[in-house]
């Protein structure tokens, strides 16, 4: 099993942003090294939790300090943005990198930020990031004149100039464009099934029960291939994220998450899902009351927390009742305690995932 990296980010709103940031960085830096294969970096604009307003100005600053892993931003929020912006920022990255970009799209599930853009409703917002998906990969491939006209954008460039290379866009250093992923949250969410429709990389979220629904977002991607006509794919393309914590011993683990940012993140984590009115997607089971889902009820049932031994029990089960895939991606937490999430990280790599089997 490949070992990868999910940083939203979450940190502690009373902390100095620029203590975040610095951690941020190094910690990529520290994954690099240690193997992991690849990193996702999330953005928000108006959420204190997370305070990277712009992954692709993050993922530049990090590409030169590191050597092999692969940075994408996690996502790119469509509808916070023009399509020619996020098609030409995300081109200039994978020249940066030398195609050590990846991609992923997607929408905000968060309101302050719809409101900061002045955005319409959830369901018109991912037709916006339907269609700011289709002018990106246009766009990559474009030649000018050109005239792309759709229901939120209309993208043209009619009076090139060729022979002074005036209307010529900047296309991908990878070739048609960088592998491309969408995340997905509920079991039958329409972003994973249009993943599996165009063959992007689907990611399963860290906040929903493994037994039932990432188990059933493989489901809804494959259902997706089949719609399209597309071959079955392949377990090792999909990517499940969990939160994970190892420690030397069972109890100084669950001492840790229990006492730190690590379980503030989901009391955090919880109310935002409770305002959108779909806690249930937190619970194992539908049928427990909404009051009984705290952070230390996410910790038992949606995280990964123990010794060595525990962690890999913790995964085979994982890897079990979602049938197997093929990259576990480790979500990234507030250093409260360096040296311990330094060698928790250690510990997974160097330890845990060896021990996983492989699709």
């Amino acid at each position: 099993m490949k070992l990868g990296l999910f940083m939203m980010p979450l940190h502690p709103p009373e902390k100095d942003r620029t203590q975040c940031f610095e951690e941020d960085i190094e910690l990529v830096v520290h994954a690099d090294r240690l193997g992991f294969t690849e990193a996702w970096v999330g953005q928000h604009h108006t959420i204190a939790w997370e305070p990277i307003p712009s992954n692709d100005v993050f993922i530049a600053n990090v590409l030169p300090h590191t050597k092999n892993i692969r940075l994408g931003p996690g996502v790119s929020i469509i509808p916070h943005h023009h399509p020619a912006n996020v098609a030409a920022r995300l081109a200039f990255l994978d020249h940066l990198s030398r195609g050590r970009i990846n991609c992923g799209f997607g929408q905000s599930g968060i309101a302050t930020d719809s409101e900061l853009f002045n955005l319409p409703d959830r369901k018109t917002q991912g037709l916006m990031t339907v269609e700011g998906i289709d002018m990106i990969l246009k766009l990559w491939q474009a030649e000018a004149p050109f005239d792309f006209k759709g229901q939120f954008w209309h993208i043209k460039v009619e009076n090139p100039v060729p022979e002074r290379g005036i209307g010529e866009l900047l296309r991908p250093y990878q070739k048609p464009h960088p592998p491309l992923a969408m995340s997905a949250t509920q079991g039958e969410s329409l972003a994973c099934r249009m993943a599996g429709q165009r063959g992007y990389m689907p990611l399963s979220t860290n906040i929903v029960p493994a037994a039932t629904t990432v188990a059933e977002h493989w489901r809804t991607y494959c259902a997706g291939a089949e719609e399209a006509d597309r071959p079955p794919p392949d377990r090792s393309i999909w990517r499940v994220a969990r939160s994970i914590f190892v420690g030397e011993s069972n109890e100084d683990a669950w001492n840790h998450a229990l006492n730190g940012a690590f379980a503030r993140s989901f009391d955090y984590l919880i109310s935002v899902i409770r305002a959108r009115n779909v806690l249930n997607l937190m619970k194992h089971d539908l049928d427990i009351p909404d009051d009984e889902v705290t952070p230390e009820y996410v910790l038992k049932h949606l995280c990964i927390i123990g010794d060595v031994d525990e962690c890999i029990r913790q995964l085979h089960d994982l890897w079990d009742v979602t049938g197997g895939f093929g990259t576990l991606l480790m979500m990234a937490h507030d250093w409260d305690d360096r040296a311990k999430w330094m060698r928790s990280m250690e510990l997974l790599a160097k330890h845990v995932v060896p021990a996983l089997p492989t699709v």
